[in-house]
């Protein structure tokens, strides 16, 4: 986005709610909360049975989820937990999901929430469908609903009696809000739950079958593209736009305000008549990003909203010694192999857009407000797409098709950002600094912990209740402004999700220096503020580790009350084979030519979800500062694991995300835009890079499900970091750990 308009400067919205908070895209009452009312709380937002499952006159039977499939395999968790609840087999269920007209509004597939929020709201509305069911067959029957068995959708009693489901649905509508307090099955007598169950939906993608956006091609289909200013800042002056429409190919040329998109008959078309366009536009451009200013020279500089956000006062005592370091992380894009996609048809009134959102709901809203329209006029259902795992420009494409749509009723416009597009234009994950302070006694042990984070937004999704979060609605000529700037409040937090210290420290302060002003448009990159300040944090611990004298693991074991975090923590050591020694700073652990070392790292995500300790060995090689990874260990406990494989998936997933992130990516401006726009300019890790990875699961059946797709990430880029703090004796202050910064750390 233009950030330095002449009316306003970095103006784009933060979004409290989206992937922080509950943070679901719909808020309770605070006398709800207080009153903390039995039953799920997005079960109590969705009340409607029917809108979780459904069974139909032929036998069909229907469930239905807000939550979306990007690649996570939450369809098939959310399908393992309904066919226990419901006593029938997986395969036989139906799933509908993410789908403004049939799903219940779950707001954003974001923030490991899925199955710990959506999941539990289906599960105990799968029993309560159950246990209707049942009784149904009892009172015909006249018998005790104790003396029942359900097998396969079947209701099974005494004497060889049977009652198929759809039988005992003719006889009771679940059109009816849903009783909270269903009771679950007791996870001792569940089958399903707990099994690694297949993916349902890597089939399809595997035999190349049509299931992702981009390959929907319906009939009569015209092809859009949007001609982009040359800056963020840029302002169209001028366009001819009777030469525009004669290019080759082009059916239409949609321009209003500063927007410019174009219809044509084909996709190469539509892309080249845009850049053509582009170049040949008059544009007004604005000031310099940052000010002429580094990035974070920029943060820690210019004014910021400081609050101190998280404080324990510790006992009056004077420390034996302070430290004190600084960490700082470079803006990091979502960078999505499939750039982002999206179909529109506007038809008698009203819009259908087909979108690999993580929350058509909230973009419905956003939609609503950009084109002035209400919400109940527009559609939008979920395709998959390749997957990004945060706020990357699935949205704004949205917008894109919908705006062109409208200039051509009846016809459906696919709209498919370039590659270039998509890195340039999407929101990107905030760069960072985060300083810490620790007092330590005499014996080592921290007494105090101070942790300061400077940081633009997190999010800036589509879904508060004004304002319009999609890139192209400020550019046209009546433009709808984004929503009001926030920061995400703790638990989770947004800029400070996981700032607040997992470890015992007798003191504790924490203090964000929030920017709304973006020069660069930021947003939810996976795990927002988590993934550096735990690995800030944990780079900091093994420091004062080293001062100490004492070995990271014991350190750290010695300073935690939580006894599931030092759980996974002793796991993960036991694993990976840990040999205790203390890190001793400025002498590096060299083995011949290289210099090896090993580190560990590790985090309860957002401080209430999953835990999650992972151990890395490193190489580095000291004539040119790259850093080999050798292997990678992880211990997680979630609670109750849905689906064990599904688990392993998520944190080796993010492990080999988090190793790209620590070790790679990093964007880069000019005076008014993001240039890293291909995977030369902005390298992501290949497979040669990828170590061996050896990970396990705590299962703990008896305790609630937690989430976990965000939960290793924080942990790895730790444990990296420090194995190259054991292997080289030094720190390496900004990530990514880049073989010309881990050179200067050796040098100095």
């Amino acid at each position: 986005m233009g950030m330095q308009t002449p009316t306003r400067r970095g103006f784009v919205a933060g979004l409290a709610a989206g992937a922080a908070g509950l943070a679901i895209g719909f808020r309770l009452d605070a006398s709800a909360q207080q009153a903390a009312p039995v039953g799920p709380p997005m079960l109590r937002a969705n009340p409607k049975l029917d809108s979780w499952v459904r069974l139909t006159p032929d036998g069909r039977i229907v469930v239905l989820t807000g939550r979306v499939e990007l690649g996570q395999g939450v369809l098939t968790a959310m399908r393992q937990i309904a066919a226990e609840e419901l006593d029938v087999a997986p395969a036989r269920l139906e799933l509908i999901s993410g789908d403004t007209a049939e799903t219940a509004n779950e707001g954003v597939t974001a923030g490991s929430q899925s199955i710990k929020f959506g999941g539990e709201a289906l599960a105990v509305a799968c029993a309560d469908a159950r246990a209707t069911l049942v009784n149904v067959a009892a009172e015909t029957w006249g018998v005790e609903r104790a003396a029942l068995n359900v097998s396969d959708g079947v209701i099974e009693g005494i004497g060889g009696r049977r009652m198929t489901y759809a039988e005992a649905a003719a006889r009771v509508s679940l059109v009816r809000p849903a009783n909270l307090a269903a009771q679950r099955k007791p996870p001792h007598a569940g089958t399903i739950i707990g099994t690694s169950l297949p993916r349902t939906d890597i089939p399809a993608k595997v035999f190349g079958q049509q299931v992702f956006i981009h390959d929907m091609r319906p009939e009569g289909m015209l092809f859009g593209a949007i001609a982009r200013p040359p800056s963020y800042a840029a302002r169209l002056v001028a366009l001819d736009m009777a030469w525009a429409e004669a290019l080759p190919g082009v059916v239409k040329v949609v321009r209003d305000g500063s927007f410019i998109g174009v219809i044509a008959r084909r996709e190469e078309q539509a892309n080249d008549a845009a850049r053509r366009i582009t170049a040949a536009a008059q544009w007004r451009d604005g000031a310099a990003l940052f000010g002429g200013k580094g990035a974070f020279e920029y943060l820690t500089t210019e004014p910021a909203l400081t609050r101190t956000i998280h404080s324990k006062a510790a006992p009056a005592s004077t420390p034996a010694r302070t430290h004190v370091a600084e960490y700082r992380r470079g803006f990091q894009a979502h960078a999505s192999i499939g750039a982002s996609c999206s179909l529109a048809k506007f038809e008698d009134g009203k819009l259908t857009v087909w979108s690999h959102t993580q929350g058509p709901f909230p973009l419905r809203g956003d939609l609503a407000r950009g084109l002035r329209m209400e919400p109940e006029a527009i559609r939008v259902i979920h395709a998959q797409g390749s997957g990004c795992y945060g706020h990357n420009g699935a949205d704004d494409v949205a917008l894109d098709a919908a705006l062109l749509a409208r200039a051509m009723p009846g016809r459906t416009i696919r709209v498919h950002w370039t590659h270039e597009e998509e890195m340039v234009w999407e929101p990107w994950g905030s760069a960072m600094v985060v300083k810490l302070e620790a007092a330590m006694g005499a014996d080592g042990g921290i007494a105090s912990w101070g942790h300061d984070v400077w940081s633009f937004p997190h999010s800036t999704r589509p879904g508060d209740r004004v304002g319009c979060n999609l890139r192209s609605a400020w550019y046209l000529e009546n433009p709808v402004a984004p929503s009001p700037i926030v920061d995400g409040a703790l638990p989770n937090g947004a800029s400070a999700r996981n700032a607040v210290p997992i470890y015992d420290f007798p003191g504790q302060r924490v203090t964000t220096h929030f920017h709304t002003a973006m020069p660069v448009r930021t947003s939810a990159l996976r795990t927002l503020g988590g993934y550096f300040n735990a690995v800030a944090a944990e780079m900091f611990i093994d420091e004062c580790a080293s001062l100490a004298g004492v070995d990271p693991v014991a350190y750290r074991i010695r300073h935690l009350a939580d006894q599931r975090l030092v759980a996974v923590l002793r796991k993960a050591v036991e694993i990976s084979g840990w040999q205790p020694k203390p890190v001793v700073m400025g002498r590096g652990n060299a083995q011949g030519a290289r210099l090896v070392g090993t580190g560990v790292g590790m985090t309860k995500y957002k401080n209430s979800d999953s835990h999650v300790a992972v151990v890395a060995r490193v190489s580095v090689d000291p004539a040119t500062g790259v850093v080999r990874l050798e292997k990678m260990w992880a211990a997680t406990e979630a609670g109750r694991a849905i689906n064990p494989d599904g688990i392993t998936n998520q944190i080796e997933g993010g492990m080999v995300q988090a190793a790209s992130w620590t070790l790679l990516e990093e964007g880069r401006w000019d005076r008014g835009r993001m240039v890293s726009e291909d995977y030369t300019a902005y390298p992501i890790i290949d497979f040669e890079r990828i170590p061996p990875i050896e990970s396990v699961l705590i299962d703990r059946p008896d305790l609630p499900s937690l989430g976990v797709g965000e939960g290793s990430q924080g942990p790895t880029g730790a444990a990296i970091a420090n194995a190259i703090l054991d292997a080289t004796g030094r720190r390496v202050a900004e990530i990514p750990f880049t073989p010309e910064r881990v050179l200067a750390a050796l040098r100095a």
